[in-house]
């Protein structure tokens, strides 16, 4: 099951796709995979729990917090860096006998010992071998307060189904190599990887804290576990309809006990709704004239903003 749109779809239907569907401007950055070196990472059976090569099994700290209230870490705590920070390192992993490939940008001064906010990405459709870099340039707005892991769809698009437990490894691979906090896994896409996003959002909403999307919705049926949702749409997107994305925005309100009233959200034209569930916010910021662009100067600081006030 492709996540992508067909151009100019006026309803949902994530069994059909178009290669050009999301094939956007790389990212500002121009930021590939980095000096670090690729290396095989662990496969794994859910968000948090490894399997090593060796056989051997490991479990990250999930969703917990110390007695005194500050973050419980992973497993990867306390390892020493090896690798450069502010660039993509490129790494591989198996995922059901297929490798994977990701990038992992480290903040500047990582701190071994500092569980991190982990924002995973998902791209959108894009027939560029980096296809990765088709993603909104978050890791300008997040400095030294997030570890941003890019997934790469083995197609130009996801596939909602296969690609979970990708995700699934990226979690146990990330939590079991850095210091990342379980309880600040979020989730980002644009295009398809906005429906890869929401997608996440229903089936592994027990193990995220926040999603943020342009140009794509749907969350799916028979959720598991609520999240804090922001989406972006332009009202003049001629490949992805913004009925989507309201229909994503709609089940969010739905799940988080949302009421109808709006707040500003910075950056405008974002709003917040009032009357969510505490801890489970739903932000909306509409657009116009952009068509299907990922809108990185509005992106970046909106994903930002929203994902460090969770």
């Amino acid at each position: 099951m492709r996540l992508c749109q067909p151009t100019r779809c006026a309803a949902i239907v994530l069994a059909l796709a178009t290669p050009a569907c999301g094939d956007s401007s790389d990212d500002a950055t121009g930021g590939g995979a980095g000096a670090g070196t690729s290396t095989s990472g662990p496969t794994t059976t859910g968000p948090g729990s490894t399997a090593q090569s060796s056989g051997s099994q490991s479990t990250a700290s999930a969703s917990s917090t110390s007695s005194g209230g500050s973050p419980m870490g992973s497993e990867g705590c306390g390892i020493a860096l090896a690798e450069p920070t502010e660039a993509w390192n490129a790494k591989t992993i198996d995922v059901g006998g297929t490798a994977r490939e990701y990038f992992v940008w480290l903040p500047a001064g990582y701190d071994p010992e500092r569980p991190y906010t982990v924002v995973y990405q998902f791209h959108g459709c894009s027939s560029n071998p980096q296809k990765e870099n088709n993603n909104v340039p978050i890791q300008n707005e997040s400095g030294p307060d997030a570890i941003i892991v890019r997934g790469r769809a083995v197609g130009n698009c996801w596939d909602g189904g296969t690609d979970v437990a990708f995700f699934d490894a990226l979690v146990g691979a990330t939590e079991s190599s850095f210091c990342a906090d379980p309880e600040r896994r979020m989730a980002a896409g644009y295009s398809s990887g906005a429906f890869m996003t929401h997608q996440l959002a229903c089936q592994r909403g027990a193990e995220l804290r926040g999603v943020a999307s342009i140009a794509g919705g749907q969350t799916g049926n028979d959720c598991t576990g609520d999240v804090a949702a922001l989406l972006i749409h332009d009202l003049n997107d001629n490949t992805v309809n913004i009925s989507t994305s309201i229909g994503a925005r709609d089940q969010h309100l739905q799940n988080n006990g949302c009421g109808d009233t709006t707040t500003p959200f910075d950056p405008a034209p974002c709003v917040e709704y009032q009357g969510c569930d505490a801890g489970l916010p739903v932000v909306w910021c509409q657009t116009s004239g952009n068509d299907h662009s990922r809108q990185d100067d509005l992106a970046a600081p909106a994903f930002w903003n929203f994902f460090s006030g969770l």
